[in-house]
């Protein structure tokens, strides 16, 4: 007989960023990306997220392989327009 077992370890962010909107986006990713552990962040994110930025998460999520791909089309949909 074989006993296998599993031991997981977990991280909890106690002071998760949090982004509505209103904010700079660049700022909150920044600073999620520093606090929220690389493989984590992708699904770390739902949590983060309030108001508008939660709907549009809702809508979109699935489109995205990865959060270099999710960061990028948030700087582009939240990030501050730029008027040349």
């Amino acid at each position: 007989m074989m006993t296998r077992s599993l031991h997981c370890m977990t991280i909890e962010v106690r002071d998760l960023p949090m982004y509505d909107g209103l904010t700079e986006v660049d700022d909150f990713l920044n600073k999620f990306e520093s606090e929220v552990l690389e493989q984590q962040r992708f699904d770390a994110l739902k949590w983060a997220l309030r108001a508008t930025p939660t709907r549009w998460w809702g809508i979109h999520q699935r489109s995205f392989e990865d959060l270099h791909e999710c960061r990028r089309m948030m700087l582009m949909h939240f990030g501050k327009a730029q008027f040349r």
